[in-house]
């Protein structure tokens, strides 16, 4: 399918199946969150690079659930 690759990610799993996006990450951070905890940089740059690589991969995928936490 061409187009533009798209990628998520999000905290809040049921509202975002809701949109069926190709690739997505979930993690169970707190709300605001979404990417890392402030300050966070390693744990930032860990959710962004599992999100991203999801882009190397063809869709739809079943989104992917982050072991990160608060």
């Amino acid at each position: 399918m061409a187009g533009v690759a798209a990628t998520l990610t999000s905290w809040n799993p049921g509202r975002t199946r809701i949109t069926a996006p190709p690739r997505a990450t979930f993690t169970s951070l707190n709300r605001g969150a979404t990417i890392g905890q402030p300050h966070d940089l390693a744990q930032q740059r860990r959710i962004l690079e599992a999100t991203l690589a999801l882009l190397a991969q063809e869709a739809p995928l079943q989104p992917v659930l982050l072991s990160e936490k608060a």
